[in-house]
């Protein structure tokens, strides 16, 4: 029994790190299809860099060469980054919003949609009403939470914001049925909402930054997952058409879900992800019972070493809570087998339960700020 246990170990090491290389060689070939530039190339021109592009989380980009030389500069640029307000953010939203925070840092106005159009249209929510209480319940005051600046942080509910359905009316016309076809793959008889939503309501948040009542056309870039590289193209082809600059695209890695790398963290599935306003302990419970590049067997862990690359307790605390240093010898000591699986949990329950308490101090006290954050400019430039 002892033997078949200690096969069954070095069976999951071998499994592991097969899983570990598919992910690496996947992002490799997209990268290579898409023809996008490492993000290297950025890190070269820009006066700095975050901590997330130095371990390689934001790893790929397409045109952040501008945003580099804006920058330098001191010239305007902006990032968008929607959302859709279907249920409360999670660790995997604040890996790329902490991002988006950094490059606000660097001069970056920062945009955000909250489409509660497109979670009714898809089903997300049931009522457009409760994609509306998320929105200004939860997510709304989660985000101001994260350390946004007012003045040059711009949030607004598509429903509450009508003017984004005149600007997304404009970009409709751009836009041809082959070229939602190509790029979304819809069959006859799609919902017609969705084919509006990602035909033209999405566009119109993309390329919102660069209205005249926003300071007209300049470089924006948006964080994307490398599967929506699509979606950035074909905002890129609008963008020329109607004489503005074509957005760039910032790809970052998601998190994985706490069941393991190869299934998906949603916010419908509870048990995928640590939502930011989950009570410590149920953060705990979650920890406790995730997916981790570890080994069942202690001693053939310590023989073989774990696999961080692929465990989603070392990406929880590699993303949000430590150094470059302490994440370096954190990875080696995981993947050399002198740090148990256990081991690791314990110092991710520290973190996260610590960072939970602070966060839901901030996020009431964000509640009371809302009207700070909310654009109430009305869009008439297009309407001329």
């Amino acid at each position: 029994m002892h033997q078949d246990h200690e096969a069954a170990s070095r069976r999951d090491h071998a499994e592991k790190l097969a899983i570990a290389e598919r992910e690496r060689a996947y992002y490799e070939e997209r990268m290579m299809t898409f023809g996008l530039s490492p993000i290297s190339t950025f890190i070269e021109r820009a006066p700095a860099a975050s901590y997330r592009m130095r371990r390689g989380i934001t790893y790929g980009h397409k045109d952040m060469e501008k945003i580099a030389d804006c920058i330098r500069a001191g010239k305007p640029w902006a990032v968008l980054s929607g959302i859709n307000p279907s249920g409360p953010l999670h660790f995997g939203h604040k890996a790329v919003f902490d991002e988006i925070r950094w490059l606000q840092t660097q001069g970056a106005d920062v945009f955000i949609p909250l489409s509660d159009d497109e979670s009714y249209i898809f089903n997300k929510v049931a009522t457009r009403g409760q994609a509306r209480r998320f929105a200004y319940d939860t997510v709304i005051p989660t985000l101001i939470a994260l350390g946004f600046e007012p003045g040059k942080t711009f949030i607004f509910l598509d429903s509450d914001y009508t003017s984004i359905y005149n600007f997304a009316i404009q970009l409709s016309t751009k836009v041809t049925w082959n070229n939602l076809k190509g790029v979304f793959g819809f069959e006859v008889g799609a919902n017609a909402g969705a084919i509006f939503y990602q035909g033209a309501i999405q566009l119109a948040h993309i390329l919102f930054p660069q209205l005249p009542e926003f300071g007209g056309p300049r470089p924006t870039v948006v964080p994307v997952g490398i599967d929506q590289h699509p979606y950035i193209l074909l905002s890129r082809d609008v963008a020329d058409k109607m004489d503005m600059v074509p957005p760039g695209e910032m790809c970052t890695k998601f998190l994985y879900s706490l069941q393991g790398p190869e299934k998906k963290m949603s916010a419908s599935l509870p048990n995928t992800c640590i939502f930011l306003d989950d009570a410590p302990e149920v953060a705990e419970a979650k920890i406790k019972s995730a997916y981790t590049g570890g080994l069942p067997l202690a001693r053939v862990q310590r023989e073989l070493g774990g696999v961080p690359d692929i465990c989603p307790v070392f990406q929880l605390l590699n993303y949000h809570f430590l150094s470059d240093e302490e994440s370096a010898q954190l990875y080696r000591d995981y993947r050399e087998g002198r740090l148990l699986s256990t081991e690791l949990k314990a110092l991710a329950i520290r973190h996260v339960k610590t960072w939970l308490a602070e966060h839901r101090e901030k996020r009431e006290e964000a509640r009371k700020r809302i009207d700070e954050y909310l654009v109430k400019t009305p869009i008439t430039s297009i309407l001329a």
